[in-house]
């Protein structure tokens, strides 16, 4: 249980700090890193609109993220918690590949990400393994 403790801990933690990268103050300056190329319109309403779409993105994953830190206390409880983090990692990561393929972002940029959501899934796996054995 150990295990699955500290995933929910670590998993928390990463969604809290997502929600604080989406900010768009924080987010904003980064796009153009992101999307090189593409013409973003950074002074036009519409680049304000996206990146409050973003933060919407970075308080669902603070939501399952807080939800994850309360449920470190007694993981059986909440875990719940594992197979909706895995299904929103692979929506996230299909929603990469598209991005990747269909929307200019920098391959870096999505082959890290998508990385990140690999990890997130297979340590996901491991402890909800872990908390059944």
């Amino acid at each position: 249980m150990k295990y699955t403790r500290n995933w929910f801990i670590g998993l928390g933690l990463w969604y809290v700090f997502n929600a604080v990268l989406t900010w768009p103050s924080v987010f904003g300056p980064g796009l153009p890193t992101m999307y090189p190329g593409v013409t973003l319109y950074e002074s036009e309403p519409v680049f304000r609109l996206l990146t409050e779409a973003w933060v919407i993105v970075g308080i669902q994953l603070a939501a399952i993220g807080l939800v994850a830190l309360w449920g470190a206390r007694e993981p059986m409880k909440y875990i719940a918690i594992i197979p909706v983090t895995i299904v929103t990692e692979i929506v996230d990561g299909i929603w990469d590949i598209y991005s990747i393929v269909s929307s200019y972002e920098a391959m870096w940029v999505g082959i890290v990400t998508l990385v990140i959501h690999a990890i997130i899934i297979a340590t996901g796996m491991v402890a909800w393994r872990k908390a059944h054995a």
